[in-house]
């Protein structure tokens, strides 16, 4: 795997395990800040409103189970496609979601950031 490839898939760990921790702090610092979250329900949702989400545990994430994980790199941007399983309570209703994470990545210097990302489910 190509270090791009490794940071790319470094950077989407930290991201769940800011998700299960609820440190909304470090999902701050590594999300773009224009980062929009497109959820199974076709709701686009901006960074700040998801992290408040997050932290008030409207939406609570207990395990993130990734399945296999596919990445292309295009030059400056990346795609990541993540099929998982989210063990989560959203707005009160607690499953674990099988879903599709694509998220994409610009790289700016040496770091990627996650700029957007659409959750379907499968």
């Amino acid at each position: 795997m190509s270090k791009d490839k490794q940071k790319i898939l470094a950077v989407y760990q930290q991201i769940d395990d800011g998700m299960v921790n609820k440190d909304t702090q470090s999902l701050d610092n590594i999300l773009d800040d224009n980062y929009v979250l497109v959820h199974m329900t076709g709701y686009h949702q901006r960074r700040q409103e998801w992290l408040e989400q997050i932290e008030n545990e409207q939406m609570k994430y207990f395990k993130t189970i990734p399945q296999k994980t596919t990445i292309v790199i295009d030059g400056n941007t990346a795609t990541l496609i993540c099929d998982t399983k989210i063990d989560a309570r959203i707005y009160g209703f607690r499953t674990t979601w099988s879903m599709t994470m694509e998220m994409h990545f610009e790289k700016r210097a040496e770091d990627w950031y996650p700029v957007y990302a659409i959750a379907t489910g499968n």
